[in-house]
């Protein structure tokens, strides 16, 4: 019988295998935008979506050709929300780029010279601006030898140090070789020795990017019908991976004719020069058409999410269509999505409800929250999954007030602490293992990490909250990465588990009363859908559920986060942000693509969470990595601002405290935000439901900027609103979404107005709205 089932299950498996759908390009082509402009860049500056263009001036004159009037051609910027040119930042120039980089643009182009033919180009510029109005005097940063000619180029910043790509002529290789220089401050570069790319084959109009460790190059590719764009990406500029050969990343349409200064019989063949940013939580990718003769077709591209999640995918091991966000690495930070829903049809208790419980109220309107990574993982500039030794950890300048200051000035309302990560070392001095702080040179080993921050957490009036990792490295009792519904228990969990029982039963009584548990499901044994490894029977979710009424029984107002019976639910990502619309009530259908259990049903708010470096534990030399204001403020507007909840993680370094240049940043974004929303221009609560409200203005000024509550006390009823604007007698329609939930910000271009009026639709005579506000 058992072998009956194992060929069945192979069967199945095989045939699940040989029917999955081929690999397709997750990127959506908008439209073809009728201009003859062939290299583009799109990029955000202060909030706001540009296009960098390089203007031939040939296209302007009847009859023009290649070439004709080259030392007119200029580098120009347009607004893309009102189609203007805002700046043209240098003529006689061609082939330019864009950097935003700590408050400023840059841009680097080539320099046409003087008495030179066309596009003979032997110097490389550098100009920038704070406001791209006045620019730097132009800067000669680079400059070729010999015969050599430079073309298209490309800067990112990546591992501390800027990265400048330029095409060349060299004559050792074909013509339009990628090399790669380096410089700490864009004026100064130097030669990457082995740093090149495309010496065996053709390749051109390149792009640029640092995500995730990896340089990725975007490439034009000669084929027998054509050229399309390809990736290929590199963690050292030397040795390249590319994409697999049926993955092209834009590839032309042959469909297209009426191509821009062409016959209008002309194909399209061409799908070259792709720039992209991130703006509006999409990634916007701009590229041309044509032939790749006289000019371009300029169109545009989306795809629904981060720059990195698009170039991961072009590598991933996946064959079927776009996935959710998982990790990169040989660790994960939660579970995976499963690849069927129906892994353990079993388990379908019904716990939760369509309003928010207290607690979970109380976590939704605090908003805002900060994570603080600490522990042995601090002291190795390593995964957390490793296992040093204990005699390592030795913060001798521990200020856990310091902590909770550095939280309260960007406006955090609760602290998540890390008091046991993956590798299962302790941060207080528990009794069940010798791995923890009472084994370390700090105080003698007489210390208590937890109990510095829950003294610190009380003194500043902050609410409490404890990081638990279920997988535990040293006593080596864990999960396998798998999908949900696949994962295999690793270890004997059923010798570990009154281990870590014990281990939660001093954190929920030694401590006082605490506000929220934070259950990582990454490693999990205790896992609702975890697996005999042999067997590969499904294990239930007892021991998670006992560790829930644990919780309940000792804290009863604390919020959790993971479990097998969440409160609180995951917005998918560590980049911040979260998809609009956010409906607090998961319908039982929906538990596999929200990361939760099946029974999971119910009210359960959205958390949404960031690293401010480029890993969740500090590590040497990586102050370089912290996120801009700029990127922060975008963060906070795309997860609390779309009504989710933030944590934005903090890293004490291995003295215990957090670092000046993070403190700083974090200290900056608290007071952008206050000021951001310290003086609005209209705004009213209510405590009544209504489907329309008017602010009438004082007198008539611009906004940019819409504040809506929701009183979700009762639920979330509102399923649609509009605001609309008055300008002189007329309503026009200004903003409008689906979700408001505890909070909507939306940010719209600049308007002047006399009155806004916002109306709401959904389940009459139930929808609240708590707030109405604009600001400028």
């Amino acid at each position: 019988m058992n072998i009956t089932k194992l060929i069945l299950c192979f069967l199945l498996l095989s045939l699940q295998l040989f029917s999955q759908p081929k690999w397709r390009n997750p990127i959506v082509k908008q439209g073809r935008l009728g201009s003859p402009l062939v290299e583009t860049s799109p990029f955000v500056f202060n909030d706001r979506l540009y296009l960098l263009e390089n203007n031939q001036h040939f296209w302007n004159v009847e009859g023009g050709h290649p070439g004709d009037f080259f030392h007119k051609d200029e580098v120009r910027i347009r607004d893309l929300s009102s189609n203007n040119i805002v700046s043209v930042v240098l003529k006689n120039h061609g082939f330019g780029t864009v950097l935003t980089w700590n408050g400023r643009v840059y841009v680097f182009a080539g320099n046409y010279g003087k008495n030179k033919p066309w596009r003979n180009i032997t110097e490389i510029t550098m100009t920038s601006s704070s406001d791209m109005k006045t620019w730097s005097k132009p800067l000669t940063i680079l400059k070729a030898s010999g015969e050599e000619f430079f073309y298209n180029t490309a800067v990112c910043r990546g591992n501390g140090k800027f990265i400048l790509l330029y095409e060349t002529n060299d004559a050792r290789w074909p013509p339009f070789t990628f090399r790669y220089m380096e410089s700490d401050d864009l004026k100064t570069w130097k030669d990457i020795p082995g740093a090149i790319y495309g010496k065996d084959k053709y390749v051109g109009g390149p792009a640029l990017y640092f995500e995730g460790g990896y340089y990725y190059t975007l490439y034009l590719e000669a084929l027998k019908a054509g050229y399309e764009t390809r990736i290929t990406r590199s963690k050292d500029l030397i040795n390249w991976e590319d994409a697999p050969k049926n993955r092209p990343f834009i590839t032309f349409d042959s469909t297209n004719k009426k191509i821009p200064l062409l016959n209008p019989d002309t194909r399209e063949s061409n799908a070259s020069d792709v720039e992209l940013c991130y703006y509006g939580g999409k990634t916007i990718l701009y590229f041309t058409g044509s032939d790749q003769t006289t000019a371009g077709d300029l169109q545009w591209a989306i795809y629904e999410g981060t720059p990195r999640e698009l170039f991961e995918y072009f590598f991933s091991n996946s064959e079927v269509g776009v996935q959710p966000q998982i990790h990169q690495g040989d660790w994960l930070p939660i579970l995976i999505a499963p690849e069927e829903k129906n892994v353990i049809e079993s388990y379908t208790e019904d716990k939760k409800t369509d309003v928010p419980s207290i607690a979970q109220l109380n976590f939704q309107e605090r908003q805002l929250g900060a994570f603080i990574h600490f522990g042995l993982a601090t002291y190795v500039n390593s995964e957390m999954t490793i296992v040093p030794k204990s005699q390592l950890f030795n913060p001798t300048k521990l200020d856990a007030e310091q902590w909770i200051r550095t939280a309260k000035s960007f406006g955090a309302k609760h602290v998540v602490l890390t008091v046991k990560h993956h590798n299962g070392f302790c941060l207080w001095p528990t009794k069940t293992t010798e791995y923890s702080v009472k084994n370390s040179p700090w105080k003698d080993g007489k210390g208590d990490v937890v109990s510095d921050f829950v003294t610190a957490c009380k003194k500043y009036d902050m609410k409490i909250g404890f990081y638990v990792s279920g997988g535990d490295k040293y006593w080596g009792c864990t999960s396998t990465p798998d999908p949900l519904g696949q994962r295999k228990i690793v270890g004997d969990r059923n010798t570990y588990f009154p281990v870590f029982f014990e281990q939660l039963r001093e954190l929920l009584t030694n401590y006082g009363e605490i506000d929220y548990l934070w259950f990582d499901g990454a490693y999990d044994p205790f896992g609702w859908d975890v697996r005999n490894p042999s067997t590969l029977q499904a294990l239930g979710p007892s021991y998670g559920d006992a560790i829930k009424t644990l919780v309940k029984d000792l804290q009863p107002n604390a919020v959790v986060f993971g479990g097998t019976d969440p409160d609180v639910r995951w917005s998918g990502n560590e980049l911040g942000w979260a998809t609009y619309p956010i409906w607090n009530v998961v319908k039982p259908e929906d538990w596999a693509s929200n990361f939760i259990p099946p029974t999971s049903k119910g009210w359960m708010p959205i958390e949404a969470n960031i690293y401010t470096r480029d890993t969740w534990f500090w590590h040497p030399n990586s102050d370089n990595t912290i996120k801009s204001l700029d990127f922060l403020t975008k963060v906070y507007f795309e997860s609390i601002g779309k009504g989710a909840n933030l944590l934005i993680n903090m890293t004490p370094d291995t003295s215990g405290l957090i670092p000046n240049a993070e403190a700083k940043r974090l200290d900056e974004l608290g007071v952008r935000i206050k000021d951001l929303f310290a003086f609005p221009l209209a705004s009213v609560t209510l405590s009544q439901p209504t489907d329309s409200i008017i602010l009438k203005m004082p007198k008539k000024d611009i906004i940019s900027l819409i504040e809506i509550e929701e009183n979700i006390k009762k639920g979330q009823h509102i399923k649609e609103y509009k605001v609309e604007a008055l300008k002189g007698n007329q309503w026009e329609k200004i903003a409008s979404g689906t979700s408001i939930g505890i909070k909507r910000l939306q940010t719209i271009d600049p308007t002047e107005v006399n009155a806004v009026r916002l109306s709401v639709t959904g389940d009459n005579g139930r929808m609240e709205v708590k707030k109405f506000a604009v600001y400028k």
